[in-house]
């Protein structure tokens, strides 16, 4: 390569907006991430709660990426609020102590099964058709925790951040900011039709808090890092929990 090419090649990297280099390492990392084969991960409610957030944390970060790098970030609030929701479900996990986890994500699954049914009934009452199996849902057995702060953690994301010993209020203050751009909200129809100073209507969008990825780059690296104390705690062997954490930090 000639000392002219190369001093453009230099160049043209130095130019490149940082939003396109976040992006494209941010995509490299969810590929790597996802493509680690946990097929050997010891199989317990706790391991497949942990890998599965995982892995929904993690395509989700594609798309995020892949809107980022196509100027639409803006447009990623839902994704982010899924990203932000998952990093703080995967921390509550990880925070309690290890014997606490499977009891905790039964009564996760208790409270989701208990929603299914009321979305049953709601559809038969109103003429619906519903594919939900109730007596399927009902005849799992689960071991359902009788403390009260438990069950609304489980329930509820605020609980779930309050009683965490890890700081989760930045990746709270995330999720509550791109919930207000993820719903039918009035601040949203605002952003996307404003009021031109002459009574008009203007356009726009809604702002991206996280335009740059920083964020996002931070709860990842502590998401792969809590998922191997989980899997590791679970039985699984240390090379292959801390796999996920590996593949993310060699993308780069």
């Amino acid at each position: 390569m000639s000392g002219s090419r190369a001093k453009k090649e230099r160049q043209s990297k130095r130019e490149r907006p940082d939003f396109l280099a976040s992006a494209d390492y941010t995509l490299r990392a969810a590929n790597a991430v996802l493509a680690v084969d946990l097929g050997e991960v010891p199989v317990t409610r706790v391991s497949q709660f942990a890998v599965g957030w995982l892995r929904a944390a993690f395509e989700q970060s594609r798309i995020i990426a892949t809107l980022t790098a196509s100027g639409l970030g803006h447009a990623a609030a839902p994704n982010r609020r899924a990203f932000w929701e998952l990093t703080i479900r995967m921390l509550w996990l990880g925070d309690m102590p290890p014997s606490d986890r499977a009891t905790a994500a039964d009564t996760m699954l208790d409270v989701e099964r208990t929603n299914e049914a009321k979305t049953d009934k709601y559809m038969r009452e109103n003429g619906l058709p519903s594919n939900i199996d109730v007596a399927e849902m009902e005849a799992f057995i689960l071991n359902v925790s009788e403390d009260k702060l438990i069950k609304k953690e489980a329930q509820f994301v605020t609980p779930a951040v309050k009683g965490t010993g890890t700081n989760l209020w930045t990746v709270y203050r995330l999720w509550r900011e791109d919930s207000t751009w993820t719903h039918a909200t009035g601040f949203l129809a605002g952003r996307y039709a404003p009021t031109n100073d002459d009574d008009t209507m203007g356009a726009g969008e809604p702002p991206n808090i996280d335009p740059n990825l920083e964020a996002h780059r931070y709860a990842a690296m502590v998401l792969t890092a809590t998922v191997g104390d989980i899997l590791k705690a679970e039985g699984a062997a240390s090379e292959l929990a801390g796999a996920p954490m590996v593949a993310y930090f060699e993308a780069n």
